[in-house]
């Protein structure tokens, strides 16, 4: 793939996006995903990790969603196809 597949989410946050990079290698086909990942204070990501440790679990979990627009689907599924391929 000659440039990366950004998908924005439905939200419109600016940090909820996905970037996707196809590697066509012909032995080893495989999609490459970034995702945004917020930053904050070492001390605040210091009390997750020891809230973590104790076993604290969030209900939201330590993930954030993605909404995809439904006009964006077929242009994933297009991606996804050529791996399959």
């Amino acid at each position: 793939m000659d440039r990366p597949e950004y998908f924005e989410c439905r939200c419109g946050s600016p940090e909820h996006s996905l970037r996707f990079w196809l590697d066509e290698d012909p032995e080893f086909p495989c999609i490459y995903v970034s995702v945004f990942l917020s930053e904050h204070p070492w001390y605040r990501r210091l009390a997750s990790s020891i809230r973590y440790l104790f076993g604290h679990k969030s209900m939201y979990g330590h993930f954030e969603e993605f909404i995809l627009h439904p006009e964006d689907r077929d242009r994933l599924v297009e991606l996804l196809k050529k791996l399959k391929v």
